[in-house]
């Protein structure tokens, strides 16, 4: 089924999801643009080129930093608006670029690898798309297990695969849900016996939170900060992490060469007081090839010409520049993103 919404049902919902975010994305993403959309200067008879962007569920970095990008590009880029649709996890953004659904999408990085490689036999709805191109490349998001300290049942990472617990591994569509089950494997598990809750990072919070499930594995955020909903349930409630054990990390890094050692560092939650090493991805904004160059390159100089204010919706934006934006690549870089980096100085790294 098709999930593109009509193109003003789609600016209306995101106009409304900057509303109901203004007491997370500051008042400089909460504005819609006016004149229904123009941009200043824009002459009202001019039809804009709108563009939709997959994000991911509410609670998440992703839709957020989605938001932000979104609309710093509608308010600069003249004709253009880029309109955030949420969905149920990096996954079906994915899909949707590769379906053409949507024009961009952010995501985790492995779905950039699967769209320039082909899928992974594990999970056959995630299809090779060769439309799939990078606009921009965010952060590593660290993999983490919490659990609440009072939950006698769970002491270690191990435990993930114990018996009787319900855990929450993000929607069944997310790039979380993606990486538990190559752990799962790895740990001797199936998936398939694992008691799964799944939903977005506000619901799963809250599930740990009030004791209805007792284990949350996910990537919780970014590496400078965590995700909303982690934020919140780290302010209210006593939570231990637990990492992944060395053995299990390099062996799915050396199978899935798209995730990566990352460090999170104390003070990243309140409860976090030593580095923790585990496993990470980079976030990815990926873009369909067929927008035009001339368009991507005007949306990506917007996008550098804003990172203070981008940064303030998300830190995770604030630290994008010319040694990170470029490099982590996981699939072919937009030819109009390129020549941007290139004219600017930015280092540049693809994963073949």
């Amino acid at each position: 089924m098709k999930r593109r919404m009509s193109r003003l049902l789609g600016m209306a919902l995101c106009i409304s999801a900057f509303m109901a975010f203004s007491n997370i994305v500051p008042a400089a993403f909460a504005n819609g643009t006016k004149d229904g959309g123009q941009t200043g200067g824009q002459n009202a008879a001019q039809k804009p080129l709108v563009l939709s962007c997959g994000s991911g569920t509410v609670g998440g970095s992703f839709y957020i930093m989605a938001a932000a990008v979104s609309t710093v590009v509608t308010r600069e880029v003249p004709g253009v608006q880029l309109v955030t649709q949420t969905t149920s996890g990096s996954g079906e953004a994915y899909v949707g670029v590769v379906q053409k659904d949507y024009e961009v999408c952010i995501t985790n990085a492995d779905f950039g690898y699967i769209g320039a490689h082909g899928g992974d036999p594990a999970q056959p709805a995630y299809v090779a798309g060769p439309n799939v191109r990078t606009w921009m490349v965010i952060e590593p998001t660290p993999y983490l297990m919490a659990a609440r300290t009072n939950n006698t049942k769970v002491r270690a990472f191990e435990d993930l695969i114990k018996p009787g617990l319900k855990v929450g591994a993000n929607t069944l569509s997310s790039g979380s849900n993606v990486l538990v089950g190559y752990v799962v494997e790895a740990l001797g598990g199936k998936m398939s016996n694992i008691d799964q809750y799944p939903a977005g990072h506000d619901q799963t919070c809250t599930a740990l939170k009030d004791g209805n499930i007792d284990i949350a594995t996910t990537f919780a955020g970014q590496l400078s900060s965590p995700n909303a909903a982690y934020q919140e349930l780290t302010a209210t409630t006593d939570i231990s992490w637990y990492v992944i054990p060395p053995k299990i990390r390099d062996e799915i890094n050396k199978k899935y060469p798209y995730f990566r050692k990352v460090v999170v560092q104390p003070g990243w939650t309140p409860n976090i007081t030593k580095p923790y090493e585990t496993l990470g991805v980079h976030g990815i904004f990926l873009i369909d090839k067929d927008v035009p160059e001339e368009v991507v390159y005007q949306m990506t100089k917007a996008v550098f010409e804003h990172i203070d204010e981008l940064g303030m919706a998300f830190p995770a934006l604030k630290v994008l520049g010319k040694d990170t934006a470029a490099v982590g690549a996981t699939c072919e870089i937009h030819p109009g993103a390129l020549r941007y980096y290139q004219e600017h100085g930015f280092k540049i790294e693809v994963d073949k």
